[in-house]
């Protein structure tokens, strides 16, 4: 019998300056104590020279972000060298991707899907909608309080993310950034504040100094789809449009574009079976619709997307399907195997506390094989 594991999701609405709403950030985390300290490092743990850098960074490609966090230290009582959202930023040295063009879907609309896969006791499980004045509007998953994990912008501009291999980071078990750059959540939420389109949000990417191992999936309403692959600081990318002879991009946790796979150093077995299960999906159907993809995305793994190994870091903690087009996104917090769809557009959201099911299942030993 599957145990299952109820946790909750956070539904909020951010407003005002860059300043306003780092104190509104500062207000909700003084309600969880135990989500507000491990966002808290001790006092003068940071060195400066290194919180100079990386404010030096911010200001220049996701501006306003340094206030926002001058609110909530401010708000919270701490100095701004004590949020760990500095360090986990400044990078030094389990997902699956999906898009696909009109062509090939039932309902003619650009659409892009996701199965986000991690540890829910490392997420503050907050999905947020954030109107910043002087930047895009956007609805997305935030991560470590201020980043964003994945979302959709005022313009149509929809953006998520998978891991190259073992995930970057200044934490535990993160495997050391091959440059010295951004982590993900920087990456996506600047693309989601500053660009319009495809296009803009892959020249953004490719300008700014990325010290994650990122695969970013990006679709717009102007029917671009690109697929973005960083390795160590070397990045390429692939952009489709109307006219292009492929129709989809797929990409889960391994290099997908020959110009990157010279720098990846392992393959995990999983992930591979998991882009064969995308790419047959598309190849077994004339034109895919969302009733399929949630299917896919719902369906346990070998046979589908979704894997409930929480305690494994590698439990479904989000599945989403973006409609560009239409500017929503359908989406399940957990599990979709256990928990209901929900429709959210670029508007502000009903404030509340989501009740979240996660089954609790145990990865068999394959599940780790190194393929390469």
């Amino acid at each position: 019998m599957t145990i299952l594991k109820e946790i909750k999701e956070t539904l909020k609405n951010l407003y005002g300056s860059s300043y306003e709403v780092g104190t509104q950030i500062g207000s909700w985390a003084l309600t969880k104590p135990n989500l507000l300290q491990t966002m808290l490092l001790p006092p003068n743990a940071y060195p400066q020279d290194k919180m100079v850098e990386i404010k030096k960074l911010l200001d220049e490609y996701c501006s306003g972000i340094n206030e926002e966090i001058q609110g909530f230290a401010d708000t919270v009582g701490v100095s701004v060298d004590q949020v760990i959202f500095y360090a986990m930023t400044y990078l030094e040295r389990g997902c699956s991707l999906m898009a696909a063009l009109p062509d090939k879907t039932e309902n003619g609309h650009t659409l892009l899907a996701r199965n986000y896969d991690f540890n829910d006791s490392m997420e503050e499980m907050c999905f947020a909608y954030t109107e910043i004045k002087g930047k895009y509007r956007h609805i997305g998953s935030t991560l470590n309080l201020f980043g964003r994990c994945d979302g959709m912008n005022e313009h149509g501009l929809a953006a998520c993310k998978a891991s190259n291999g073992l995930p970057v980071g200044n934490f535990e078990g993160g495997q050391k950034a091959g440059v010295t750059g951004f982590s993900f959540w920087i990456v996506i939420r600047s693309i989601l504040e500053n660009c319009k389109n495809v296009k803009e949000a892959i020249s953004w990417t490719m300008n700014a100094p990325i010290g994650y191992n990122i695969s970013l999936m990006v679709a717009d309403k102007d029917n671009h789809i690109a697929l973005l692959q960083c390795m160590d600081g070397h990045k390429a990318y692939r952009i489709l449009e109307a006219k292009s002879a492929e129709t989809y991009l797929s990409a889960t946790n391994h290099t997908i574009l020959e110009e990157i796979k010279p720098y990846e150093k392992m393959v995990i077995d999983s992930s591979v079976v998991r882009n064969n299960a995308i790419t047959e999906f598309f190849q077994d159907n004339d034109k895919v619709s969302k009733s399929a993809l949630k299917q896919l995305l719902s369906l346990s793994y070998p046979n589908g997307l979704c894997c409930h190994y929480y305690e494994e870091f590698f439990g479904t903690l989000r599945s989403m399907i973006f409609d560009v087009t239409e500017q929503t996104i359908e989406m399940t917090f957990g599990s979709p195997q256990a928990n209901h769809w929900q429709l959210f557009s670029v508007k502000p959201l009903e404030e509340k506390e989501l009740s979240v099911l996660l089954p609790q299942e145990k990865a068999s030993a394959d599940f780790y094989k190194i393929n390469r």
